[in-house]
């Protein structure tokens, strides 16, 4: 049975459509361990907090990773202490396959996130321009389709609009 966590990623952020895959052979992984292809570990999805993976199967046994996401929602504790207002930390932005990188995969997630943002009050969103390339789990992963830091950043800032604000911090 899936968390009410869970069905939200499922329900509002859904499979786009990504040319030369089904969408039937697509589904989101929200809570697993361990996906083949990846080093990244412990998809999961609780009250605040979000790791999903877009993932291709192949007689219901994910055979491929495509995308990876994770995000959290600030405590009131932390927006207190530092006086700010609520705000969603995107931690991971991946599309994990090099030929599927500048198909808009990335921006439709990142379109649906900011959507959910305001559907759930934030004003704020705080990205860091990740995945850093030379990280210990995407060393295997080819590079030449990937996004420069400079360029992510143009990417995060394109999010940006008077309901909802991105904060590029730096690492």
């Amino acid at each position: 049975m899936k968390s009410r966590a869970e069905k939200i990623i499922i329900s509002r952020f859904g499979i786009p459509k990504i040319e030369g895959i089904k969408r039937e052979d697509l589904i989101l992984k929200t809570n697993d361990k361990n996906i083949p292809g990846t080093n990244e570990q412990d998809y999961y999805c609780n009250e605040n907090s979000f790791k999903f993976c877009l993932v291709k199967e192949e007689d219901h046994v994910p055979i491929e990773p495509i995308f990876s996401m994770d995000f959290f929602k600030a405590g009131t504790g932390m927006q207190s202490i530092r006086k700010e207002g609520p705000y969603i930390r995107l931690v991971l932005l991946y599309v994990h396959k090099d030929s599927l990188r500048k198909k808009g995969i990335a921006t439709y997630y990142m379109n649906k996130l900011v959507q959910y943002a305001k559907e759930e009050g934030f004003i704020q969103k705080k990205v860091h321009p990740n995945p850093n390339p030379n990280a210990d789990n995407f060393k295997k992963d080819k590079k030449e389709n990937a996004l420069k830091k400079d360029d992510l950043i143009s990417l995060y800032k394109k999010f940006s609009d008077k309901e909802i604000k991105i904060d590029i911090e730096s690492l």
